[in-house]
Order: C-alpha cells, then structure tokens, then sequence
C-alpha cells in the first residue's frame, strides 16, 4: 500500500504509488517502474504521463524514455501555488456577491483545513502576518509569506523546531511542557482573521474566525508564545 497519498491534490491513487516508486528506486524506464510497481505496462505509463502532465515528474530525452521524480520540496511548493490560485479565484468570484459581513466561526479537523485557511488569508495579506507553526508548516506556507512580503506585509513568524527561510527571519518558540495542548498553530492576518488551533502527532484541530475577541485572544496568545 503506498505510504505517499497525493489523491487530495488531484492525483489518482496509481499515480501516487508510482511517484513513490520513482522517489524509493530512483529514475527509471516505464517497464522498470511497472516492474516496481507491480503494475501493467501500460497502467503504468499512463500514470507516468499524467505524473509528467501535473509537474510531478519529468521525462528524459531518448530512446526508451527514462522518468524521474520532481523532488518533494518542488512539489509540495507546486500543489500549494496550484491550490492558492484556485483559492484566489474562488475569493475573487465570492467578492463578487453582495452578502452582510459578519463574524464567522470555522472548526479546523485535519492538517489539509488548517494549510488551505492560512494559506488563503496569508496570501491576500496587506498590513501584517503573526504566525506560530511547527517547523515541516513553513516550505509549505513560503508561497504565501512571500507574496505576503512583497504586498507589504510585516511578518512576525515564529516556529516550534527549527525552521528557516530565505526572505524573511523564523524566530524559535521554546515550549513549556503544558503551555498548549499539542504543538501550536496560532495565525493572526491583518487583525481581520485568525486561527488558533494544536497538532497532536498527526492530528491538527482547532478553529479559524473573523470575530473581534477571537481574533484578539490569537494576537495575545501568539506574543505570549513568541515574547517578540
């Protein structure tokens, strides 16, 4: 069973099992892969194809063609432009219809709500982005922080473990052992929005909202946090 799930991202379940071939054995032909596999030769260059297609893999010149993996770093950073996009033009087609504002209240059950949310309201950022994250959350949310930066936006970002980027500073956050139910996850985007919610292992819950005192106890909660 593959261990490597890409089908959230608009790949089929054959595909994800032979990007993972190609990562575990390296570049190979189509027949080598449907070998790994265990697949038919032709299922197996299909996915192979369509893996070319969506930006997950690459084909070399020649005669038979040899496949290899787009490396993982390069792919989580594509799905994630490829999905904010689409975010940007939901946004833009709901901005179209007349509806009262009012706060909102979302619940946060799965790591996936808790990327797409931040990483929609991070990449329309104008004034300030106030962030607290695990560090394997920041490759995924660099797309974001950066366009974020370049509208303007001053970044206050803190991670638990060691995290790093090329244009903005990453300061580290030193838990104690009972100062959150888990790892915490606190996003404030232009004093507008926020999310506050816990990674326990693989879980992450919590809840994002639009309402003024929610919004004020994720600011207050992430300088406690982060003590900048």
């Amino acid at each position: 069973m593959p261990r490597i799930d890409l089908t959230p991202f608009g790949f089929t379940p054959t595909e994800s099992l032979v990007y993972e071939v190609l990562l575990t054995g390296g570049p190979g032909t189509g027949y080598a892969v449907a070998r790994g596999a265990g697949l038919a030769r032709a299922n197996a260059y299909s996915a192979l194809e369509a893996l070319v297609q969506k930006g997950a893999a690459r084909a070399d010149a020649g005669r038979p063609k040899r496949y290899r993996p787009e490396p993982p770093a390069a792919l989580v950073a594509r799905i994630a432009n490829r999905h904010g996009e689409a975010l940007d033009t939901l946004g833009a087609q709901l901005q179209g219809i007349a509806v009262p504002s009012s706060p909102s209240l979302v619940e946060i059950d799965s790591p996936r709500a808790a990327l797409q949310l931040i990483t929609h309201d991070v990449a329309r950022a104008q004034e300030s982005v106030e962030l607290v994250a695990p560090s394997d959350a920041f490759p995924l949310l660099a797309p974001a922080l950066r366009r974020a930066l370049a509208a303007g936006a001053a970044l206050h970002l803190g991670s638990v473990g060691p995290a790093a980027l090329d244009f903005a500073d990453v300061a580290r956050v030193e838990l104690a052992d009972s100062a959150w139910p888990g790892t915490p996850l606190i996003a404030v985007v232009d004093g507008r929005s926020a999310v506050i919610a816990a990674r326990q292992g693989p879980e992450v819950t919590g809840h994002w909202s639009t309402a003024p005192s929610f919004v004020a106890a994720a600011r207050l909660a992430r300088i406690a946090l982060q003590r900048d």
